[in-house]
Formats: structure tokens, sequence, C-alpha cells
């Protein structure tokens, strides 16, 4: 696993909004400091100097997202395929 960021903003709809130490790919699943299942990579956003990571909660355990607020999030990486044939 690796640290992507900290949790720097909960949206309105749920979704977590992380500064970007490291970037994971789209679809990598993410996880809080106790390895605890929290949800995937949901976008990319921001300038590439400085990128945020956009994190959709997925976990049925988490009701209230604010918890993880100024919390260190962690990435699996994963090879995404996407299109069809060439």
């Amino acid at each position: 696993m690796i640290a992507i960021g900290k949790v720097v903003k909960v949206t309105h709809d749920g979704k977590l909004v992380v500064k970007a130490q490291a970037l994971p790919k789209l679809g990598a699943k993410v996880y809080d400091s106790s390895a605890n299942a929290v949800g995937y990579v949901y976008d990319i956003i921001g300038p590439v100097a400085s990128p945020y990571v956009v994190v959709k909660v997925s976990s049925p355990s988490i009701r209230r997202p604010d918890y993880l607020l100024n919390r260190l999030l962690y990435a699996t990486e994963v090879s995404q395929r996407r299109g069809g044939a060439r």
C-alpha cells in the first residue's frame, strides 16, 4: 500500500478530497490507517504540480465520512483496462 495523502474536505455528496502525496491509479482501493476499507479512487483533479485525489466512499460501515478529515489514507495499485480492441 502507498500513502496517498490527507483528507482536506468532505463534499456534500460524501466524497473525500485528498491532497495527494502520491498518485494512485483510478479505481484503486483506498484504506484508512487501520487498514479498514474506505472506498476507491474516483478521480484525480487539480493542477499537475499539486493534484488532489477524489475518493468515493463505498464502505457501508462508514456512515459519516467527516471523521476522516485530516487523516492519512492509503491505496493499492490496480491496473485498469479501458476500451476495447483497436
